[in-house]
C-alpha cells in the first residue's frame, strides 16, 4: 500500500468516531436549546412571582424555580465537550446580559416598583429575552 492509499478499516474507524462526536453534538445542542429555553420560562414565572405576589413565600419559590432553571444551563455548558465555534462568546454573552437584566430588575423592581404589574410584566419578558436569542442564534449557526 502507497503513503496515499486509505486503509478501509481505519476509513472505517474514523467514519464511526466522526459519527459518534456529530451525535454527541447534535445532543449538546438539544439540551443546551432546552436549558435555555427553561431558563427563559423560570426566570419570568420567577419574575412574576418575586415582583406581584406579596409575600415571603413567593419571593423563595420564585427564586426557587430560577436558581432551578440555572443548573442545567451551567451544568450542560461546562460539559459539553462539541460545540460550534461561536458556543463559548454567545454562552458568556448571553449568560452576561440575562444577569445584568435580572439583577437591575431585582434591584430596581424591589425598590422602586413593588407589586406595579406595569414594572414587572414588561421586565420580566425581557428578562427572557437573551437565553431566547441564544436559542435562535445557535439554530442559526448549526445552519450555516
Amino acid at each position: 500500500m502507497s503513503s496515499h492509499e486509505v486503509d478501509p478499516q481505519d476509513a472505517a474507524a474514523t467514519l464511526a468516531q466522526t459519527d459518534r462526536l456529530a451525535a454527541k453534538m447534535s445532543k449538546d445542542v438539544y439540551a443546551m436549546r432546552v436549558a435555555m429555553v427553561s431558563l427563559s420560562a423560570a426566570t419570568a414565572f420567577g419574575l412574576l412571582i418575586i415582583g406581584l405576589v406579596p409575600s415571603i413565600g413567593a419571593i423563595i419559590a420564585g427564586t426557587a424555580a430560577i436558581v432551578a432553571a440555572t443548573v442545567p444551563v451551567s451544568l450542560v455548558g461546562a460539559t459539553a465537550r462539541a460545540r460550534d465555534r461561536a458556543f463559548s462568546r454567545r454562552y458568556v454573552l448571553t449568560i452576561g446580559c440575562w444577569g445584568l437584566l435580572f439583577a437591575a430588575t431585582i434591584v430596581i423592581g424591589m425598590l422602586l416598583f413593588p407589586h406595579v404589574w406595569g414594572f414587572w410584566i414588561p421586565a420580566a419578558i425581557l428578562c427572557a429575552i437573551p437565553p431566547v436569542a441564544f436559542v435562535i442564534t445557535g439554530s442559526r449557526a448549526v445552519r450555516s
